[in-house]
């Protein structure tokens, strides 16, 4: 806290005295420092235009600044968890590990830290190391247990297919917070794959109403009505996940997603000719 005050001190008094030698010195000792604050923080504002293109939807914009923040070598590890992640989005698998990796090992604070070997674990399990990116997360979640890792290590939990033990994690998960919409559709889906499909209907309809962003939640809830034989139900749920993009890491594809559409569509129009 000390330097910064210094330096500022410092600043304002060559300043003064730019000023007291001459008008127009004092204004171009002016221009000078506020071009090299520009300069300085030149990783912050392109990483912060970044985020707004990314919160506006325009990928390929966020891409584009926060890859000039990162080409500075002074981007904050924390905006580099985020590129990480975009290059993973991209499927520049190698390119966003090793970005996370360099967040990782450059973050000051638990909780950036935290965020930049949570990305990693997902890169890791995108290239097909996946005890390590478990492992990964469990080492994490040791020492940092929050909504994101246990939102995380549940899901890869499940996706390992060892049912019962992801069952009484995500059920830890949800009692530490029954709001998340990703601890919600973990367990959701925990009960689809175990065939409990009660109680996969009744937390996939808390799921269902907070609006998830992927398709994964409305294919998983549409194929739960239709074992329950509610195929209008059904239907409805496998369109919307029409309409939505795939997880980033998941074990479904598009035609999967596609091929569940048409089989309830015809279904509904068999159920629509018998009772016609």
């Amino acid at each position: 806290m000390v330097k910064p005050l210094a330096i500022a001190v410092v600043i304002l008094i060559a300043i003064v005295a730019a000023f007291r030698t001459h008008w127009a010195l004092g204004l171009g000792v002016v221009v000078v420092l506020l071009g090299g604050l520009v300069l300085w923080n030149r990783p912050f504002l392109y990483a912060q235009r970044g985020n707004a293109a990314y919160m506006k939807g325009d990928r390929d914009q966020a891409l584009m600044w926060l890859e000039k923040a990162y080409e500075t070598k002074r981007m904050q590890p924390a905006h580099q968890v985020g590129y990480g992640y975009l290059l993973l989005k991209k499927g520049e698998l190698e390119r966003g590990e090793a970005v996370l990796r360099e967040a990782a090992a450059n973050a000051k604070s638990r909780e950036a830290k935290m965020q930049a070997r949570t990305n990693l674990a997902t890169a890791l399990w995108l290239k097909g190391e996946r005890t390590e990116a478990v492992r990964l997360l469990e080492d994490v979640f040791g020492e940092f247990k929050n909504t994101t890792v246990y939102g995380n290590l549940g899901y890869f939990m499940v996706l390992q297919g060892d049912l019962e033990e992801a069952l009484t994690f995500n059920l830890e998960a949800y009692a530490y917070n029954d709001d998340d919409v990703t601890i919600a559709d973990n367990l959701a889906q925990t009960y689809y794959m175990l065939g409990r499909l009660e109680e996969a209907e009744e937390m996939y309809a808390k799921v269902i109403a907070k609006s998830p962003k992927h398709a994964d939640s409305y294919y998983y809830y549409a194929k739960t009505l239709q074992r329950l034989g509610r195929i209008e139900e059904a239907r409805e749920q496998a369109e919307r996940a029409l309409e939505k993009e795939l997880a980033l890491v998941t074990t479904l594809t598009r035609d999967d997603v596609e091929r569940l559409a048409r089989e309830l569509r015809a279904g509904e129009e068999a159920v629509e000719v018998e009772q016609g």
